[in-house]
């Protein structure tokens, strides 16, 4: 069955659900710059006509760095309540943000073929023949990359040997790995379907698609500490 879970995935589970719950203000306050940045983001989930072009871009960069800089921020945050020596956060905001330019050159590097092959599907033609092979490529090599920016935040790898460190670390992990990821889309998924039914009051869109935001940056916190346990139990495989 997809959703069985291991002894070990479940003590992976019940480890996350327990940090997660005693540090759940922490991350909520971690959360809470991001989505402020979900307002130039909404731009982006109107249709074409509806959109406000600037705005539109702003939006998207503005998302695209915040994600990154959350992550960066979260990873030290896991660590640091792991090891019981939890930081401010404005320390973990500002590691974060130094971190951002090589934990993004790490997830375009990681991410690049599944990137090539949404490029060829939507604008080539003739090189059609390619995206099949490259979106399975693409779904390997990002799974098998998981691990990298614990290796590269936590023990200073730079983006390629961090990737190269995720492949021998996720060694009999990946099925489990797919479980965690296909439970976090299909929730994100649902979370997004509620939060951005239109609705004839405009504000009230906006409210839903901020919250909607709020809850999947949540989700986000609770997915990266069961990945962060499964990076953890790695070292015992070794």
């Amino acid at each position: 069955m997809l959703f069985t879970f291991t002894k070990k995935m479940k003590e992976n589970l019940t480890f996350a659900a327990r940090l997660f719950r005693d540090n759940f203000k922490y991350v909520a306050s971690l959360s809470v710059p991001f989505t402020l940045l979900a307002f130039p983001s909404y731009f982006i989930a109107q249709t074409v006509e509806n959109r406000v072009g600037y705005i539109t871009v702003i939006g998207l960069i503005a998302y695209l760095i915040g994600i990154a800089i959350y992550m960066s921020s979260l990873i030290f945050f896991m660590s640091q309540a792991y090891q019981g020596k939890l930081q401010s956060i404005k320390s973990n905001l500002i590691n974060g943000l130094v971190y951002t330019p090589l934990l993004t050159v790490t997830l375009l590097v990681a991410n690049s073929p599944l990137i090539a092959s949404f490029i060829i599907m939507f604008t080539s033609t003739t090189l059609q023949f390619l995206t099949l092979p490259l979106l399975v490529l693409g779904i390997y090599v990002s799974l098998r990359s998981t691990f990298a920016p614990f290796h590269l935040i936590l023990e200073g790898h730079k983006p390629l040997n961090a990737i190269k460190n995720s492949f021998n670390s996720t060694k009999g992990q990946v099925s489990q790995i797919v479980k965690v990821v296909m439970l976090f889309y299909l929730a994100t998924t649902v979370v997004d379907i509620v939060s951005t039914s239109n609705a004839n009051i405009e504000l009230f869109n906006i409210l839903m698609f901020i919250l909607g935001v709020a809850v999947t940056l949540l989700m986000t916190a609770f997915q990266q500490i069961v990945v962060f346990k499964m990076y953890i139990n790695s070292f015992d495989n070794k």
